[in-house]
C-alpha cells in the first residue's frame, strides 16, 4: 500500500514538473522573442543615428571647405594674399 502512495505521488509530481517545464519554455521563448524585437529595433535606431551623424559630419566639412575657399577667394580679390601661418596660399 505505501509503495502504491509512493508511485502515485511520483507520478502526480512529474506531470506537475513536465506542466511547469511547458510553462517555463512557452515564457522563455516569448521573452526569447521580445529580446530579439527589441533588440532588432535598438541596432536599427543606433545605424540610423550613426548614418546620420556621418552624414553631418560630412556636411560640417563640406561646409568647412567651402567656408575656408570662400575666405581665400574673398582675400585674393582684396588683394591681401591669404596666409596659413608664415605660408602665402596664393
Amino acid at each position: 500500500m505505501t509503495s502504491l502512495i509512493v508511485s502515485l505521488k511520483d507520478l502526480i509530481s512529474s506531470v506537475f514538473e513536465v506542466i511547469f517545464s511547458i510553462i517555463k519554455a512557452a515564457f522563455d521563448a516569448v521573452f526569447s522573442t521580445f529580446h530579439t524585437i527589441l533588440s532588432f529595433i535598438a541596432s536599427v535606431c543606433g545605424a540610423l543615428l550613426n548614418t546620420a551623424q556621418g552624414a553631418l559630419g560630412a556636411a560640417g566639412g563640406v561646409g568647412k571647405f567651402i567656408a575656408i575657399y570662400g575666405y581665400q577667394n574673398y582675400r585674393s580679390r582684396q588683394g591681401r594674399p591669404a596666409m596659413v601661418g608664415n605660408k602665402k596660399m596664393n
